[in-house]
């Protein structure tokens, strides 16, 4: 059975039905465990009820979304934080955290909105040291400074994964370094996407994840929401590039998973 490391089934995208119909469809394809991505207290909540239906099945993930920080005052990120703290020993994993500078996420004083981000992202370390929980990384048009705030407040030693990963070889070695997984997801099955096709290529597979980030970020053809069913799209081009077979890449990228989470 393999496993999708990053996906949001608590998503309200997603009907009851829906995720029962799927989850169903997911165990026909061999894809039995799902790792979640926290976006705020009413996610964390959402994440709960999910794991209560169906607890051999779903892996947790708490934390303020990127999403979440630029787009909440300080004040109510500070009493997320005091909650997450207190809730922290639900999850298996811290995230997903990071930075996002995308214009849209930086509405007013670009230079306060980046700190505040990077100050939140700072925060999610600390816990992750303090808990040995892995980190789940967020990170879009951000990489140089979020590889600076890792090594200035020095990587957790539980490591973590980048999640949707999309960047260039030189940067996901920067991360693999620090004791991070690579994530892979739906990008690299478009044909104009040569620079992570280019580094996938090179990254070791003892190194990579693969994930669907269900419901969004659909591989190439995909019609409808994405669902964990399209690791198998994700697999095959993965062992295209790399020559191998999409039974090697599930194999290995499950057990680089479980190693990650001690599973």
């Amino acid at each position: 059975m393999y496993i999708d490391a990053h996906s949001h089934w608590a998503d309200p995208r997603w009907s009851q039905s829906d995720v029962s119909e799927r989850l169903s469809h997911c165990l026909q394809n061999h894809i039995s465990l799902f790792l979640q991505g926290g976006i705020s207290p009413t996610d964390w909540q959402r994440q709960r009820e999910l794991k209560d239906q169906f607890p051999n099945h779903f892996l947790l993930a708490f934390r303020l979304h990127p999403y979440f920080v630029a787009e909440n005052p300080t004040e109510a990120c500070d009493e997320a934080m005091d909650l997450l703290a207190q809730q922290i020993h639900q999850c298996t994993a811290i995230g997903e955290t990071g930075l996002d500078f995308r214009e849209k996420y930086l509405v007013g004083d670009m230079d306060v909105q980046k700190e505040k981000q990077i100050t939140f992202f700072e925060n999610h370390i600390a816990l992750s040291k303090v808990t040995l929980k892995p980190l789940v990384l967020h990170i879009v048009h951000a990489h140089a400074e979020a590889l600076h705030v890792l090594k200035t407040w020095d990587p957790p030693s539980c490591g973590g994964l980048v999640h949707a990963f999309n960047g260039s070889y030189e940067i996901a070695i920067e991360y693999i370094k620090m004791g991070f997984y690579i994530s892979v997801g739906g990008a690299v099955t478009f044909e104009k996407n040569k620079k992570l096709k280019e580094a996938v290529s090179r990254i070791p597979l003892s190194s990579l994840l693969i994930e669907s980030d269900s419901p969004d970020q659909a591989p190439f053809g995909w019609d409808g929401l994405n669902d964990s069913t399209s690791l198998r799209q994700i697999a095959d081009e993965i062992a295209k590039i790399k020559g191998l077979s999409s039974e090697k890449v599930l194999e290995t990228t499950t057990s680089n998973f479980k190693r990650l989470f001690k599973l």
